[in-house]
């Protein structure tokens, strides 16, 4: 069973299309139709229709519950509404051998890392009357480095968001950021794919400067940034970031709606302070 995934600059919105796809169904009339073929001369015919019916519930039954074949928590038997969500119950499996995934019942939403032995740290809850929400107010997995997760959470209707970086050891929390740039590559509309770089970029507290941190040697760049955006979240004024060998472009958008670009050579040793 698989819910579709939303991913929009923030709008919120679910989905129900949920149920068994055409190869689960296929199998599913192996199973309880074709049998009739055996036992057919032996049960008279209205009999034969009742216990295929029930057979087809049951089965179906246990496709549509979303903690079939899982030991987890990911079902609520007070609202259809709410295992019909966004609440998206599959493992990710990291590098280390740890595992991340939701988990729900009626009371609660939680995020749960379990390292390789069997070690289990809530990252975070969502209120359970805010499970419609919980793609963007709970935590979600932007990219794993070698020994941290950076997660995305907190997002408003149009942003902005919040950052965290977690130990993906123990969950500790290393570091909290606000408004990353280029970041959600993976919430783009039109072509959602993986963030690609090592590091992260963000502005200054006094926006005059673009910092780039590198998260596994936690290395940082401070390069100047004349151009003054003064949109409420000016992070939101750039377009994309691209990396040729040690050239990142930064494409944005100026106040007076034109398109800009600012190279930068992450080599240079000038920007390291």
């Amino acid at each position: 069973m698989k819910i579709n995934e939303i991913k929009n600059n923030w709008a919120l919105r679910t989905s129900t299309n949920i149920g068994v796809s055409n190869k689960e169904l296929n199998k599913y009339e192996q199973l309880c139709f074709k049998p009739q073929l055996f036992f057919t001369s032996l049960i008279p015919d209205g009999v034969i229709g009742n216990i295929m019916r029930l057979l087809a519930i049951l089965i179906l039954s246990l496709y549509m519950t979303p903690a079939f074949g899982q030991n987890k928590n990911c079902f609520c038997e007070k609202d259809s509404l709410m295992n019909q969500s966004v609440i998206e119950c599959d493992t990710t499996k990291l590098s280390n051998g740890s595992k991340l995934f939701w988990q729900y019942n009626c009371d609660r939403i939680w995020f749960t890392l379990e390292n390789a032995k069997g070690n289990r740290v809530v990252l975070d809850e969502v209120d359970v009357k805010l499970y419609g929400y919980t793609y963007r107010l709970g935590y979600h997995l932007i990219k794993e480095y070698k020994n941290s997760l950076l997660f995305r959470s907190g997002c408003g209707a149009t942003g902005p968001c919040d950052y965290i970086l977690i130990d993906k050891a123990n969950g500790a929390k290393l570091k909290e950021l606000s408004n990353l740039i280029c970041v959600d590559t993976d919430a783009q509309w039109d072509s959602s794919y993986a963030y690609p770089f090592d590091f992260i970029v963000y502005l200054s507290d006094s926006s005059n400067n673009l910092m780039i941190y590198y998260i596994d040697n936690k290395k940082k760049l401070t390069v100047p940034f004349k151009e003054k955006l003064t949109a409420a979240i000016p992070e939101q004024q750039f377009d994309k970031m691209t990396l040729n060998k040690n050239i990142l472009t930064i494409y944005y958008e100026t106040d007076e709606r034109e398109k800009s670009q600012m190279k930068i050579d992450l080599s240079d040793k000038k920007y390291c302070r």
